[in-house]
């Protein structure tokens, strides 16, 4: 999700809960006789109100209603969930002079191929997405419960190390996620 996107769902979601919060405080008050609100709902015409449902523009009025929110639920759904493929990286050869394009996906999965090697590993998942506008490799893997978690984190930090190095201080990120299986048999205690 882009940094602009998520600002918009953020914003989406403070105004409808602030909508939200109003309207209960609202119901609130009415509820518990506060003396303002009384006054407010007796300013309502009734007959107006309860006359709304029957007039012709009421069901065009609904229908709208429906087409708006319906398109844009889709819109921001569809911004939510659109994809956040990186581009190829160009990395300059600082001996010749020339570009050498890298691309991304391939390189997560040369770094996932190196952490499966790790004993313990059981899987590993790797992409390369735009996360928050950062380029990032992202690694998931999957590990015996038993796994020396000190150690599999210093390696995680080599491999994040040569990535860096290897792109010539391309702005990429590395990032590992270690999801440990449960294990096998539960350990019994005894009364």
């Amino acid at each position: 999700m882009t940094h602009r996107t998520a600002a918009v769902n953020r914003l989406i979601v403070l105004l409808v809960g602030l909508a939200l919060l109003g309207f209960g405080a609202y119901a609130i008050a009415w509820d518990l006789q506060v003396p303002i609100v009384r006054e407010w709902v007796s300013r309502y015409d009734r007959a107006r109100v309860t006359a709304l449902p029957d007039q012709g523009w009421w069901g065009w009025a609904l229908a709208a209603t429906v087409v708006v929110g319906l398109v844009f639920g889709i819109v921001v759904l569809a911004l939510d969930l659109t994809r956040r493929r990186t581009s190829a990286v160009a990395v300059p050869d600082r001996e010749s002079g020339t570009y050498v394009t890298v691309d991304l996906g391939s390189l997560a999965n040369g770094v996932a191929s190196e952490l499966a090697q790790y004993p313990g590993v059981r899987q590993t998942r790797a992409r390369a997405v735009v996360e928050r506008g950062l380029p990032t490799l992202s690694i998931v893997v999957t590990a015996d419960p038993t796994v020396d978690i000190h150690d599999f984190t210093r390696k995680s930090e080599d491999v994040a190390s040569w990535v860096a190095s290897t792109l010539g201080g391309e702005q990429v990120a590395t990032q590992v996620l270690l999801h440990l299986d449960r294990a096998d048999h539960p350990v019994h205690v005894e009364n």
